[in-house]
C-alpha cells in the first residue's frame, strides 16, 4: 500500500496547447523539470512532454541532468545552477548544457572540456535584477571578449530570469530593457541559438505583448502542471486507508493531544504523512475524500501518517483510497492554509509516493 501522486497526461498536453498559443510557432518551450518536475515525477514529464514534441529541458543539478540522460530524454538539457569540478565533466560527456555566471566558471569548463578533447555547450546567465546568478551588465560586456577567445567552448544562450512579473510592470520593464542591451551589445559579436527570458509568470502576462527583445525560448514550469490562470492541475494525491478505529467520547487523538473525539467517533488512518509532504500545517484544518465524503484530518499530522475523522462514511474498508487533492483546484487552497506557495508545495511531496501517468 502506498501513496499515489496520479499525472494526467490530457491536461499536461492541454497545458502545453495554451502554453504554445501564447507563444505562437515561431517560439519554442523549455520544459522545467527541476526538482522532480516541481514533484510530479521528472522522468515521467520529460518523457510524456518529449512524446508531445518537447525537445529542451530544464534541470537545476547534473544528478537530475544525467537521470533525464539515462531515461532517454534527448534534446537540450540545461543545467540553470553551476557546475563545478568533475560535475563540468560529466555534463560535457552527457551533451549537457551549462548555465555560466562568471568569468571563472568558463575558463574552468574550457580547460575541462580541453583535457577530454570535447566541446562544453554553455548559456550565459544574466542578473537583471533576480540578484541571484549571472553576470551583470557592465561584467559581460567588458568580458565577452575574452570568452570569445576560449577555446572548446560552444556558447549556444543567453538568458535572464524575471522576478516580478506577476506582480510588478515597472521592475519587469525594467529588467527587460536592462536584458535587451545585454543582448544587442553582445549580438554585434555572437550569434545565439538560444535566447530566453519568459518564465511561466512571464508567458503567461507578456508573451502577447512587444518587449523590445527578439527571443526564440520560453522557459515554464508551473503552467505546464496546471497550477496558473487558464491553465489545468495535471496532478492528483491519494492515500490508501491503513486502519479504522472506533473510539470514545473526550479521545485525545494524535501528538499532543491536539484534537478530542465526539460521541460515538469512527476514525480512519491513512498513509501518508509530513515526510511524504503533507504539512503538519495542515492538521485539524484539512479535508480530504472518502467514499465521496468530505472527512476531516484530526489529530496533529505524523511522519507517516494521519488521521481522518470517517464517522460520516457508511462503508470504508482497509485499503480504501482517500483523496488528498485532485484535478480541481484543491492544490491552491490546501496550500493556502498551510502557509505554503504551490511550488513549495509540490516540490515537498516525497520519493515514497508513486508516481502513476494516466
Amino acid at each position: 500500500m502506498k501513496a499515489k501522486l496520479y499525472i494526467n497526461k490530457k491536461n499536461l498536453k492541454y497545458n502545453l496547447d495554451y502554453i504554445k498559443s501564447k507563444i505562437g510557432e515561431n517560439k519554442k518551450i523549455i520544459a522545467m523539470v527541476k526538482a522532480n518536475a516541481y514533484g510530479a515525477g521528472d522522468v515521467l514529464v520529460a518523457s510524456e512532454l518529449q512524446r508531445l514534441g518537447v525537445t529542451d529541458f530544464g534541470v537545476a543539478n547534473i544528478e537530475e541532468a544525467i537521470r533525464l540522460r539515462k531515461n532517454n530524454i534527448k534534446g537540450m538539457i540545461l543545467i540553470t545552477s553551476v557546475c563545478e569540478g568533475d560535475e563540468i565533466a560529466e555534463a560535457i560527456e552527457n551533451d549537457i548544457s551549462m548555465s555560466v555566471s562568471t568569468c571563472d566558471n568558463i575558463k574552468e569548463i574550457s580547460s575541462i572540456a580541453k583535457g577530454l578533447k570535447k566541446t562544453a555547450k554553455i548559456h550565459l546567465k544574466i542578473d537583471t535584477g533576480m540578484t541571484r546568478l549571472g553576470f551583470l551588465k557592465s561584467e559581460i560586456e567588458k568580458s565577452i571578449d575574452e570568452i570569445l577567445e576560449l577555446s572548446n567552448i560552444q556558447i549556444d544562450g543567453i538568458y535572464t530570469h524575471l522576478s516580478c512579473a506577476d506582480i510588478d510592470d515597472d521592475y519587469t520593464n525594467m529588467q527587460f530593457k536592462e536584458f535587451a542591451e545585454v543582448l544587442n551589445e553582445l549580438s554585434k559579436k555572437h550569434t545565439f541559438k538560444y535566447v530566453h527570458i519568459l518564465n511561466s509568470d512571464g508567458t503567461q502576462n507578456y508573451a502577447q505583448k512587444d518587449i523590445g527583445i527578439e527571443y526564440t525560448h520560453v522557459r515554464v514550469g508551473l503552467m505546464l502542471y496546471g497550477y496558473a490562470t487558464n491553465t489545468r492541475p495535471i496532478l492528483k494525491l491519494t492515500a490508501p486507508v491503513l486502519h479504522v478505529n472506533y473510539i470514545d467520547k473526550n479521545t485525545k487523538v494524535g501528538y499532543s493531544g491536539s484534537y478530542t473525539a465526539i460521541p460515538n467517533m469512527k476514525v480512519a488512518v491513512l498513509k501518508i504523512g509530513y515526510a511524504d509532504g503533507l504539512s503538519r500545517n495542515l492538521s485539524n484544518k484539512m479535508y480530504v475524500k472518502i467514499n465521496n465524503v468530505n472527512c476531516q484530518v484530526i489529530g496533529n499530522i505524523c511522519m507517516d501518517m494521519c488521521m481522518v475523522d470517517v464517522t460520516n462514511v457508511e462503508k470504508i474498508n482497509v485499503n480504501d483510497e482517500a483523496i488528498i487533492f485532485d484535478y480541481s483546484n484543491d492544490l491552491k487552497e490546501l496550500s493556502r492554509i498551510s502557509s505554503k506557495i504551490v511550488y513549495e508545495f509540490i516540490s515537498n511531496l516525497g520519493e515514497r509516493i508513486e508516481r502513476i501517468m494516466e
